[in-house]
């Protein structure tokens, strides 16, 4: 019965009611975000995959689950994987040259993508179960045929890259407003301080591998990191290739000391500076607005 237009609810009700709420949260976070409309049966393709934890070997993981949309495509952790690297954003993957925090040798965005599918530390190794799950689902066969009209059995690892990678290409970067006054004052800083020598162009990236004394760590690719791009920087967060800089303020003060790690190493680009506190304010301001 309905009581002054309310449900009687007992105590345990109440509880049950609210797990299943709490349930439903939880579900909706981890589910990816929706992908943008596109035209390209190619690029649909690649979006529904890109959203699939059935490319997973484990059937558990989707590409979207660590790039999210919602996050800059990004997974705002500071690491993701027992690899110990920065989630990076695929914002500007189109423009790019590079990919990779330490991968020079990987000179197309459809490597790139094969990666984490081969990882056994993300998604892979790649099997032909995996493909074979995709195989038994009459609709992913035909958006294939689609994507691939004439060309037979169409759902191979190659195509399946294809596609992902024509989705990413689609994914539009940020829209920027105009400057503020302290963004304006924080671009000639930018450019003061030597910034631009290494984030330009229409990634924001030199697309060059450089040890910029953020980390320790010279295992990799003789320590020399990929030049991250600036697109996006407000949704990325955190920064650097083991995510160690919670803030863009963190960015700032790192490199103001000239690196966290400073050695022989480290490009003699990358030196120490000095910003008063307002300066500082209009560094990160410049920053916030790519």
């Amino acid at each position: 019965m309905w009581l002054n237009g309310k449900l009687p609810m007992s105590p345990p009700m109440r509880h049950m009611l609210l797990f299943a709420i709490l349930i439903l949260a939880a579900l909706a976070l981890l589910s990816p975000a929706p992908p943008p409309p596109v035209a390209d049966p190619l690029a649909a393709l690649g979006w529904q995959l890109l959203a699939d934890r059935r490319l997973a070997v484990n059937n558990d993981l989707a590409c979207l689950d660590c790039h999210r949309p919602e996050r800059g495509y990004t997974d705002g952790k500071p690491t993701a994987t027992a690899d110990g690297i920065n989630t990076p954003t695929l914002y500007g993957l189109a423009e790019r040259t590079t990919f990779g925090w330490f991968t020079p040798e990987v000179r197309s965005l459809e490597a790139f993508v094969l990666r984490p599918l081969d990882n056994p530390r993300e998604m892979g190794p790649r099997a032909e179960t995996t493909l074979a799950r995709l195989r038994a689902d009459p609709a992913l066969r035909r958006a294939y045929a689609v994507a691939f009209p004439g060309q037979g059995q169409s759902v191979t690892w190659e195509r399946t890259v294809q596609a992902m990678a024509a989705a990413i290409r689609s994914i539009p970067s940020p829209q920027r407003g105009p400057l503020s006054p302290a963004a304006l004052r924080g671009r000639a800083i930018f450019a003061e301080v030597g910034c631009g020598g290494c984030h330009q162009g229409a990634t924001l990236s030199s697309e060059r591998y450089l040890n910029t004394g953020m980390s320790r760590d010279l295992r990799r690719n003789g320590g020399k990191a990929r030049v991250p791009s600036l697109i996006g920087l407000t949704q990325t967060a955190p920064y650097f290739r083991d995510g160690s800089a919670a803030t863009l303020e963190d960015v700032v003060a790192a490199y103001q000391r000239g690196g966290l790690y400073p050695g022989p190493g480290v490009n003699p680009a990358i030196s120490p500076f000095l910003l008063t506190d307002a300066e500082q304010r209009d560094l990160v301001a410049f920053l916030a607005s790519r």
